[in-house]
């Protein structure tokens, strides 16, 4: 019954997509077996309906079979070859094989199906390889469309050879956020550098009272040397590979706008960012996670935006110079967010910096879930501070010796609350996980990630500015009346966080229709309808997958539906229904 709710409450796309995953992690299946294997999970009495269901999804693959798109064709071709294919890196990209970096078998699990056949891990990893470098296998199709205009993206790469690298990248730039949005008040500033000043003034960690965003800048990285980026996503933004391989590049998805930007003229200054958001765990509002106990000291404590860009689609074309007029329509949004950019306001005693460790497990994860069909922020570059000069920080990691955790038996009184079943999941995955936590400090590089969505914002912004509201309702402070909170600042920040969200992720369904005629109410009904049901499809995903998110809160769950932030992940190798990766080690407390 619930793979019979899952197929039910997503769209037929999802059943496609569904369809076509399946067929390339398990090649063996034929698509007249793909019923059998849903129906086989449910009850008699739903399984007419699954298979009916199975079926179409059957049909589907058999329809997508010969339009597969790259990721497809290369997985399949790379495990029907039973071989490892030759790879030709970049001199200038670090190669991903097992043991550079500490790269391992991760102890995360597998990436998706029955991954345990070593040919199946060897074509994965080469697969990954393969796209991350820019090496992939082309479908036919996708051969023949790429051929027909060679000659053109030829041509206008050339053209773009003539102007520093980035040009077109810089050219693309409209701060929506900025523009739609505002940041806070000069007396909210002056108020909260004060208290700033009276907590000593030795960081950057202030409250912000009002506004959606503050401006701040990234610390850059010192020695940045590129590590790996997707030639997907690059090409999406219409970024040549001379483009990044460019020292502009390197210097602006590390930190250093400036100097990225010494050689243009009549860009400007570079807008980036910061912004403000609330937690809120299980539908629980938190505030103790804010160093002033208010909330109003919580949001990004170490990733900035460096910018928003519009991309044109090929045929679009302008009538008055004006790149917006062709969003949504003709050209893609993307915001590009630096992981690891150093400190902002929303420093809460950290440094604000990322390691490559944890860097490189963000760039592979959130790509491997975009080419497993699951909605996903992307990553577009992993950049590291290299050489004896380059940035370091201390992490808690395990030492050699680390005490082990005594696993319970069956009769343990602390397990009492449990079935046997239940007590066998428990134990055999504290077995699993049979190490204490972090016992040591070591030094690691540091590293910077760019990753790329059409936008983030979050379920936790607009819960924040929701709470301002309510606590004006709630206190007469100010003298303001229930009756017209509407007119008020926290009220109108609130409905204009609503209208952004709307414009950003759903145009068509939340903003086209109610914007004109100011409807807020419809349009953010039709927002909650639209990001419940976008929700609920990126769930499914993870459950298709066994993926396990440690951090799904309201300040990790973007309004559009998309997964975001690996830091605690996991994937399942068999399906444990007591599993949590941040919170199974206090199940027993």
């Amino acid at each position: 019954q619930f793979i019979q709710h899952l197929i039910s409450i997503t769209h037929r796309q999802w059943l496609y997509r569904n369809a076509r995953i399946y067929y390339t992690v398990t090649p063996s299946y034929s698509t007249e077996k793909l019923w059998d294997k849903l129906s086989s999970r449910v009850s008699s009495s739903a399984a007419a309906s699954v298979k009916a269901r199975a079926k179409d999804a059957a049909s589907a693959f058999s329809s997508f079979k010969p339009d597969l798109n790259e990721r497809g064709a290369a997985f399949i071709a790379n495990h029907r070859s039973r071989r490892r294919p030759s790879l030709s890196e970049d001199s200038s990209v670090a190669s991903l094989n097992k043991g550079k970096h500490g790269i391992h078998k991760s102890s995360h699990g597998r990436f998706a199906g029955d991954m345990k056949r070593p040919i199946f891990q060897t074509s994965a990893l080469v697969s990954l390889k393969r796209s991350f470098t820019g090496n992939s296998v082309m479908s036919c199709t996708e051969s023949v469309a790429a051929a027909s205009s060679a000659s053109d993206a030829s041509a206008a790469d050339e053209d773009r050879r003539k102007y520093p690298p980035l040009t077109t990248f810089f050219q693309s730039f409209h701060h929506s956020y900025l523009s739609h949005l505002s940041a806070e008040t000069p007396s909210n500033l002056e108020k909260s550098l004060a208290l700033q000043l009276r907590l000593g003034g030795s960081h950057p960690g202030r409250p912000i009272y009002n506004g959606h965003y503050v401006r701040v800048r990234p610390t850059p990285l010192t020695n940045p040397k590129l590590v790996i980026y997707s030639r997907e996503m690059a090409k999406e933004l219409r970024l040549s590979s001379w483009e990044v391989q460019s020292e502009a590049f390197v210097k602006y998805f590390s930190g250093d706008v400036e100097g990225a930007t010494a050689d243009h003229e009549g860009i400007g200054e570079v807008e980036t960012w910061a912004t403000p958001y609330a937690l809120s765990i299980m539908g629980r509002r938190y505030t103790n996670n804010c160093p002033y106990g208010t909330g109003d000291g919580y949001g990004d404590g170490r990733a900035i935006s460096i910018g928003e860009v519009l991309i044109p689609k090929r045929s679009a074309s302008l009538t008055n110079g004006d790149i917006s007029q062709l969003y949504p329509v003709n050209a893609s949004r993307f915001e590009l967010q630096l992981k690891g950019a150093g400190q902002t306001p929303f420093f809460r005693g950290a440094d604000g910096r990322a390691v490559l460790r944890s860097s490189i497990r963000e760039f592979l994860a959130s790509e491997a879930m975009h080419h497993l069909g699951i909605s996903t922020t992307r990553a577009l570059s992993l950049i590291v501070s290299d050489g004896p000069e380059g940035n370091k920080s201390m992490r808690p990691w395990y030492s050699s010796g680390g005490r082990k955790v005594n696993v319970p038996s069956m009769d343990d009184p602390r397990l009492a609350q449990y079935s046997d079943k239940e007590k066998r999941e428990i134990i055999s995955q504290l077995s699993v996980q049979a190490k204490a936590d972090p016992d040591t400090m070591v030094e690691e590089k540091c590293a910077i990630t760019t990753r790329v969505a059409t936008s983030f914002v979050r379920v936790g912004h607009l819960d924040l500015f929701a709470r301002r509201v309510e606590m004006v309702q709630q206190s007469g402070d100010e003298g303001i009346e229930v009756n017209n909170v509407k007119d008020t600042e926290q009220y109108r920040e609130l409905e204009d966080m609503m209208w952004h969200a709307c414009y950003r992720e759903y145009y068509d369904e939340a903003y086209a229709p109610y914007w004109e005629m100011k409807d807020a109410t419809s349009a953010a009904l039709a927002l909650m309808k639209a990001s419940m049901k976008r929700i609920a499809e990126m769930v499914a995903g993870w459950v298709r997958v066994g993926f396990v998110q440690g951090n799904f809160n309201a300040d990790n769950c973007l309004v559009g539906g998309r997964t975001m932030d690996y830091g605690p992940f996991g994937f399942l190798d068999v399906y444990v229904r007591s599993f949590s990766v941040l919170l199974f080690g206090v199940i027993l407390s």
